[in-house]
Order: C-alpha cells, then structure tokens, then sequence
C-alpha cells in the first residue's frame, strides 16, 4: 500500500485511532492534514508521523463544530498539497443523553460532530477527491448496534452515519468516488473523557470488558489504511467491522 505524494486528511487525527491512522499513513509515504483541538497531542503526533516517513504533516487546531472551521481545513489543506486523495471521518463525541432530558443540547451537539461534519467535509472535498478519483473512510463505534440506557443520541448519529456512508457511496460512485466505514470496537482512547471521570477510568473498563473485547488503535489504523488504499478498487458502500466478534454476542 504505498500513499507516496498522496494526501491524506484525518479528523480527531491528534489521539486514538486518528492518531494511529496518521502515523501509518505517514509510513505509507502520506502527506497529511491532521486536524484536532489539542494543539500538544497534535503536535506529539505530528513528531511520531515526520519520524515515520520526514514528511511534516499540516497541524489544524480547529473545532470543526464551529461555522466554517470545515471549509478551513479543505482550504488550507489544498493551499499546502495542492490536492486531497482522502478524507478519514475520525474524529468523535460520545455523551450521554435520554428522552427523559427536555433539552435539545446533547443531541444538537452529538449529531454536530458525529454526523453533520462528516457529511459537510465530504460534500467539500468531493471536487478535489472526483479530480484525485480518491475516497473517504469513516470510522463508527461498533456500540451503536446495541440497546444501552443514556445512549441515544450517539447511536443515532453513528447509525446515520452508518447509511450516509452507503447512500454517499451510490451517489458518488458515478464520479469515481469510493465512500467505506470502519467500525471499529471499543478501545481505550479518549472518547469516554467526556463521560468518565479520569480517576475512574481503570474501572469503567473493567466493566465494559465484560461485553466487549477491546481492539488497539493501531489495529483498527490498518483497517483504516487498507480501505483508504484501493488495493480493491472495488470496495465502496462497504462496513468492514472488527470488534472481535463483540457486537454479535
């Protein structure tokens, strides 16, 4: 799988599975535009990718939730690059939220990061990927499928997710443009920061190994690189799964 002069753009790209995506691209011979809203972890994976292959990845400190933070980063990319070959949908939000709450905030947010930003990211990046005749991966949490209190909100944002990624991937198949999904286990990343105390993080995982068997980063990262890759140029509309099995139990 060689990314030699192609470019790569990953959200959530400065932890986690972005992380470790970025840095296998970057082995790959990617050039990348990590975007993330701690400017000292991008960095530190910025460092680990230039070690990888020498090739200095654009850093974008943004929240791509604000109004116009995903067109920044179309920008800005392109302005570097002068091309997008891919576009890796990383970057997440899990909170809890329930009917029984009578805001909207939870769900607005949840749905902002976890849904409309992939979606308006890829509309973006559709004229640069239809001239590169590249793809966009996105990656889903494996958990959604299942029923579980406090969960709603995030579910449905995956889920649509989950059928963007097919509808995304008929659509623009007539332009040469592949769209696959990722879904991936849980493994132990930043994603529940927002919903666990850091002191009681060690236990939270000790229950939920109970259900689910937890995948590596780096794993997942290589799920990630050979959908991103074209080694089957025919792979589009696909959800290749790897949770061990865990989501079937």
């Amino acid at each position: 799988m060689d990314f030699t002069d192609k470019v790569v753009i990953i959200t959530g790209g400065s932890s986690g599975i972005g992380a470790a995506s970025a840095v296998l691209f970057a082995k790959q011979g990617a050039k990348l535009a990590l975007v993330g809203r701690n400017t000292f972890r991008l960095q530190q994976v910025a460092d680990k990718c230039q070690a990888a292959r020498g090739v200095e990845p654009l850093c974008l400190k943004l929240d791509l939730t604000e109004p116009d933070s995903c067109a920044a980063v179309v920008t800005r990319a392109v302005a570097m690059f002068g091309r997008i070959d891919v576009l890796v949908n990383c970057a997440g939000k899990l909170q809890i939220g329930s009917l029984f709450d009578d805001s909207m905030d939870v769900f607005d947010e949840t749905l902002n990061l976890n849904l409309r930003v992939p979606y308006k990211l890829t509309q973006l990046v559709l004229p640069y990927l239809a001239k590169t005749k590249g793809n966009v991966v996105n990656v889903l949490g494996a958990n959604y499928v299942r029923v579980r209190h406090g969960f709603l909100p995030y579910c449905i944002a995956k889920a649509g997710l989950d059928k963007f990624t097919k509808m995304a991937a008929v659509e623009l198949a007539t332009a040469g443009v592949r769209v696959n999904s990722v879904q991936c286990g849980i493994s132990k990343t930043n994603i529940l920061s927002n919903i666990v105390d850091k002191d009681l993080m060690d236990h939270e995982y000790k229950i939920l190994e109970q259900d689910f068997k937890f995948i590596e980063p780096e794993e997942v990262s290589k799920m990630v690189v050979f959908v991103a890759s074209g080694v089957c140029p025919n792979l589009n509309g696909a959800d290749l799964g790897i949770h061990g099995a865990s989501v079937l139990a």
